[in-house]
C-alpha cells in the first residue's frame, strides 16, 4: 500500500534549481535509503519530507493526504511522520525521560504520570531505562541517537525518517542502531534513511533511491544497487 508519495517536485534557491522533477512512492513497511553525495539535493529533499520547506511545484502526500496546503504544512504531517535529525535536537534542559514524555503529553493530553510511564517503556525497549533521569549531555552520542529515535517513536508515526543516523557513531554504536532499526521494521514501521554511509545502507535497505545533481539517478532494489557498485 502506498504510504508516502512525491510527485514532480522541483525546488530552487533563487535561480539555482536544486531538485528537478523528483517523483517516487514509498510503500508501507519498506526500508528505503535516500543516498547521494554532498550537493545532490538530499538536504533539500529532507526539508521537504520533514515539513520544513514547502516545495514550489509538485505534490507530496502521506496516506493520500496532502502534506502542504496553500503553501503551509498541514496538520497531518506530525501525526504520520516521525523525524530524527542528524544533530538529534534534544531538549538539553530536560531529562531523558522528559524528552519523550513532554511531546507525548502535548499530543495525547494524558496525565504526567501516564506519559512518564509510556516514555519509560519506550526507553526500556531501546536499552535506555537506566538513563531516564540523566540529562542528554550526560549520555554518549550513541545513547543520544537512541533517545532521539525514542522521542519520534513515542508519537507512534507511520513513517520514521532518519537523517544521517551514523554520522557521529563508532562501529559498535552503528551496529546497535542497525539492530534497533531492524527490530522496528519487524513491527511494520516504514523507514526512510538519508545517509552517505554505504555499509550502513547495505545492512538495512531493501530499496535505494539515489539523488545526483537534484535528479533521481536510480530507484532500484538495494541488492541490485550495491551489486552495480561492485561492477563499477
Amino acid at each position: 500500500m502506498s504510504l508516502l508519495s512525491i510527485n514532480q517536485v522541483s525546488y530552487a534557491y533563487g535561480t539555482t534549481e536544486v531538485l528537478s522533477d523528483i517523483s517516487f512512492t514509498i510503500n508501507q513497511g519498506e526500508i528505503v535509503g535516500l543516498l547521494g553525495l554532498s550537493g545532490s539535493g538530499k538536504t533539500t529533499l529532507l526539508k521537504i519530507l520533514s515539513g520544513l520547506s514547502p516545495m514550489k511545484t509538485g505534490s507530496y502526500t502521506l496516506e493520500d493526504k496532502p502534506v502542504y496546503l496553500s503553501g503551509k504544512r498541514s496538520k497531518a504531517l506530525p501525526t504520520e511522520l516521525g523525524v530524527v535529525f542528524q544533530q538529534f535536537n534534544l531538549f538539553m534542559h530536560l531529562t531523558v525521560v522528559d524528552n519523550l514524555a513532554l511531546p507525548y503529553r502535548l499530543r495525547s493530553k494524558k496525565s504526567k504520570a501516564v506519559c512518564r510511564e509510556e516514555a519509560l517503556n519506550v526507553l526500556a525497549s531501546l536499552g535506555l531505562r537506566d538513563q531516564a533521569d540523566k540529562y542528554p549531555h550526560e549520555c554518549s552520542g550513541g545513547q543520544q541517537q537512541r533517545i532521539a529515535i525514542g522521542r519520534a517513536l513515542i508519537l507512534k508515526p507511520q513513517v520514521l525518517l532518519i537523517d544521517e543516523p551514523t554520522s557521529s557513531l563508532d562501529q559498535e554504536n552503528t551496529q546497535v542502531i542497525v539492530e534497533i532499526l531492524k527490530d522496528l521494521h519487524r513491527t511494520g514501521l516504514t523507514l526512510v534513511l538519508i545517509t552517505h554511509d554505504m555499509p550502513f545502507a547495505q545492512a538495512l535497505c531493501e530499496r535505494v533511491i539515489e539523488l545526483r545533481d537534484g535528479k533521481i539517478a536510480a530507484d532500484v532494489p538495494a541488492t541490485a544497487y550495491f551489486d552495480s557498485l561492485k561492477d563499477a
